[in-house]
Parts: C-alpha cells; sequence; structure tokens
C-alpha cells in the first residue's frame, strides 16, 4: 500500500482541501485497493467529470478500455449545489462490444444519488454479469456505499480537488496568470 497522504482539512472553510500529489496517490491507493479485491473486470467505466481522471488512471493501471458514462448533479453558484442527477442515455467506448464485468468509478459517493443513477442505468441497458463500485472519498452520510473506497469522510465537507480551479477560471483569467511564463 502507498503510504497514505492526508489532505487538509481547513476548519474555517469546512473544506477538504486536496493537492495535485494528494489527488494522485489517493487515485493510487485506490488501485492498490481494487487490485488487493481481486474483482475481475473487462472494462472501467468512469461518470463524467469527477470520475474521468480516476477511471482515465485505473485503465491504464490495469490496461483495461476506458468506458466513459456522462452523468450530472452539481451546478449552482460555484458547482456546489447538488440538484437532479442526470445519467447520459449511451456509453462512450472504442470497444467492439462492452464485456460482461465492469468496474465503474467515481471521485465520491456524497449522498450516493449519482452512484445509484449508474448502477440502475446500468444494469437494466447493459445487465453486466458484475458491476463493482469504487470512489476515492465515501461520505459517511452516501445512501449508497460503493464495493471499494479510498478514503471514508465521518463529517461532510465540501471537497475542494485540484482541478476545481477551473471552475471559476476563464481563459482570459488565465492567459493574465500566465503571460510571460509559458515556456
Amino acid at each position: 500500500m502507498p503510504k497514505a497522504v492526508k489532505p487538509f482539512i481547513d476548519p474555517a472553510a469546512g473544506e477538504l482541501v486536496v493537492s495535485w500529489d494528494q489527488y494522485h496517490a489517493l487515485i493510487e491507493h485506490l488501485a492498490l485497493l481494487v487490485h488487493d479485491r481481486g474483482c475481475p473486470f473487462d472494462q472501467v467505466v468512469a461518470l463524467s467529470r469527477g470520475g474521468l481522471r480516476v477511471g482515465d488512471t485505473l485503465s491504464r493501471l490495469f490496461n483495461r478500455p476506458l468506458v466513459v458514462m456522462a452523468a450530472s448533479s452539481y451546478g449552482g453558484m460555484n458547482g456546489r449545489e447538488q440538484g437532479c442527477v442526470r445519467v447520459g442515455q449511451s456509453l462512450a467506448h472504442t470497444c467492439p462490444r462492452l464485456g460482461t464485468r465492469l468496474l465503474l468509478v467515481d471521485d465520491l459517493a456524497d449522498r450516493g444519488r449519482t452512484l445509484r443513477a449508474a448502477t440502475t442505468w446500468l444494469r437494466q441497458s447493459i445487465n453486466p454479469d458484475s458491476l463493482t463500485t469504487a470512489v476515492l472519498w465515501l461520505k459517511r452520510h452516501s445512501a449508497v456505499r460503493p464495493d471499494i473506497w479510498a478514503m471514508e469522510l465521518p463529517a461532510s465537507p465540501w471537497i475542494l480537488q485540484p482541478f476545481e480551479r477551473y471552475e471559476q477560471l476563464t481563459p482570459a483569467a488565465l492567459l493574465r496568470q500566465t503571460t510571460g511564463s509559458l515556456m
């Protein structure tokens, strides 16, 4: 097992602040948990957007094709309001056909609504022989418990993932920040 990298909890903001190094270490920790579990799978199904980086990394580590399933549930101000869960009605992949054993990954199980909607859709539409679910973070109050998770959170902090800076950043602002500093 890799040495666990503890994210910083900002008590004033009620946020779990995660660096890129911590984020990648947690994905690697999840990969080892999946490996240790010994659950066979033919493809990695990544829930977009939060599960894309997780799915891409696991797809590479396990040398399995990546399948993308579109889903959304967060929106509103700063993308922090959970609303209706919407799941795409098809999967994006380059496989000749889907295998019968799937690993469904996402970044977190907050209330569990997205994970529930995705597993329901996959079971009804694809009907795999096995469907294993894995997430980086499991919030204790989640109504759905994934099969595998890298970190359980007893409280319900907002998880400030390293890529969330792009939620508020525009190309113009990025240009102002990087002028003269590229290459």
